[in-house]
C-alpha cells in the first residue's frame, strides 16, 4: 500500500488547530485487537482513527519491531527479554490469543511490516522509541520510516530524550515529540521544544491537568500539546480548555464520539 504523496503532506509539527482535534490510537485500537500488532492499526482506521502510535524495541538482531515491554511474557508465548530475541524466534511468536482467541496467530510485526500495512487513510504516525543499545538502532529506526516514505508524516517520541537528539543528528527535519513522565520534566521538556518548528510535548495528560502554569506557557510559546492516555470523555473536555488538541487513547471510538457530541473535526 503507498504512503501519502508529498502533494498531501503537511508540516507535522504544526499544531492541528481548535476547530479539530487529532485522535491518536495507543499502540493501534489496543481496546478492540492486541497492541502493537498488524490486527490492532488496522482495527485503530478502520474506526476512523488516523493518528496511529507505536512502541518500538529492537531485537539482538538489530531489527526493530514493534514491541512494548522489556520482556515477552506479558503479550507473547514467548519467554524472555526482548532484547536477546533474534528474529527467527520472534517470527514463530503467537502476540495475539493471549487477546482473543480470534487473534490466535497474529506475529510480532517488524517496523517494516507495520509501514507497509498502512494505507492513505493513516495522515500521521507517532512511533515511540523504548529503548536502544546503540546509536546505530536510532539510524535504523529512523531509515525503515525514510525507506517506506513515511518520514514527514512522523512524529518520533520518546521519554529517552537522547534518543530523540539521535533522530535528529540522522534526520534533521523530522519531527520529534517529548514524552514528559514525570513533573519535574515538564519545564525542561516547554523549553527543549519552544522556538523548534518540528517539536512537540507529549506529557502524561495528569501533569498538563496538575501544572496548569506550565501548561499555559507552553501554550503561548506556540508549542503543541499531544497528551496520555486519555479514554473518558470528560477527562478529554478538561484537556481541551487547556489547549490540548492531540489525545492519545486506548479507546478510539469513544473520543471520537466525544468529538462528534461537541461539533468538533476529529482527525
Amino acid at each position: 500500500m503507498n504512503p501519502p504523496s508529498e502533494r498531501d503532506q503537511a508540516r507535522v509539527a504544526a499544531d492541528v488547530g481548535p476547530e479539530s482535534i487529532e485522535i491518536i490510537a495507543h499502540r493501534g485500537y489496543s481496546a478492540r485487537a492486541p497492541e502493537n500488532t498488524v490486527a490492532s492499526l488496522r482495527a485503530a482506521l478502520d474506526a476512523g482513527a488516523q493518528a496511529l502510535e507505536w512502541d518500538i524495541q529492537v531485537a539482538a538482531s538489530g531489527t526493530p519491531y514493534l514491541f512494548h515491554d522489556d520482556t515477552l511474557e506479558r503479550t507473547t508465548d514467548g519467554r524472555g527479554a526482548f532484547s536477546e530475541a533474534d528474529d527467527a524466534g520472534l517470527a514463530v511468536l503467537d502476540a495475539g490469543s493471549w487477546f482473543g482467541e480470534e487473534f490466535r496467530g497474529e506475529p510480532v510485526p517488524t517496523l517494516r511490516g507495520a509501514l507497509a500495512a498502512l494505507d492513505r487513510r493513516a495522515t500521521r504516525i507517532y512511533p515511540e522509541i523504548k529503548t536502544f543499545r546503540e546509536p546505530g538502532h536510532v539510524d535504523t529506526i529512523v531509515g525503515e520510516v525514510r525507506r517506506a516514505g513515511w518520514l514527514e508524516r512522523t512524529v518520533f517520541i520518546s521519554m529517552d530524550w537522547d534518543a530523540l537528539a539521535q533522530v535528529r543528528r540522522r534526520a534533521s527535519e523530522v519531527a520529534v515529540g517529548y514524552i514528559v513522565e514525570a513533573p519535574g520534566r515538564y519545564e525542561a521538556a516547554v523549553e527543549l521544544a519552544t522556538g523548534d518548528p518540528l517539536a512537540l510535548i507529549d506529557p502524561d495528560y495528569r501533569i498538563v491537568l496538575e501544572h496548569p502554569e506550565t501548561t499555559a506557557r507552553a501554550r503561548a510559546a506556540g508549542v503543541p500539546l499531544a497528551v496520555w492516555t486519555v479514554n473518558d470523555e470528560r477527562t478529554a473536555q478538561l484537556l481541551w480548555e487547556r489547549g490540548v488538541t492531540r489525545f492519545t487513547t486506548n479507546e478510539v471510538d469513544r473520543l471520537r464520539r466525544w468529538c462528534t457530541s461537541r461539533g468538533t473535526t476529529a482527525r
